[in-house]
């Protein structure tokens, strides 16, 4: 039985939101059949054993590395989310405060078109996120964070097949 992680990096963006007094994290897709794939595979994760790591990276940017542990979950699929590139600004230190405090909800939406929020649409119901963690890309090295190591290693091995 294989415990890999299948990392759906095909998604437009990121956003935050408030929920009452929790942070969400809003993964926006512009494909809605492949935003409803992915709604269907998280709101099945236990919310035990959901992970969401953000990665602090160089030149003041960050990762964004979200699964359910692969050793737990009952789905054949074992989905995660990555994405890199974003840059840390005033409401990346915001939101970091608020992640640390552990209070953060997963949710997957669809917009046609991203700068239009009327176009922007639920996909997911909110999926809790149990372990909130933010991270130096130095400590990928650590083997806690085998997942999120993998994740950023086909990340760049993606950028390198594009050149």
């Amino acid at each position: 039985m294989s415990f890999e992680i299948n990392w759906y990096r095909n998604f437009f963006n990121i956003s935050w939101a408030r929920e009452q007094d929790k942070l969400v994290l809003l993964v926006v897709f512009e494909d809605k059949k492949v935003a409803t794939t992915v709604a269907k595979e998280i709101e099945n994760w236990s919310e035990k054993f959901t992970r969401l790591t953000i990665i602090e990276k160089e030149q003041d940017e960050f990762a964004i590395c979200c699964y359910e542990d692969p050793q737990i979950s009952k789905s054949d699929k074992r989905i995660g989310l990555f994405i890199t590139g974003m840059k840390q600004s005033t409401g990346y230190e915001y939101t970091k405060i608020i992640i640390e405090d552990k209070s953060t909800l997963l949710q997957i939406t669809y917009a046609q078109d991203f700068l239009d929020i009327k176009t922007h649409e639920e996909i997911s119901k909110l999926v809790p996120l149990r372990k909130c963690r933010i991270i130096s890309e130095k400590d990928l090295k650590k083997q806690e964070y085998y997942f999120e190591r993998i994740a950023n290693i086909g990340e760049k091995i993606d950028k390198d097949s594009k050149k």
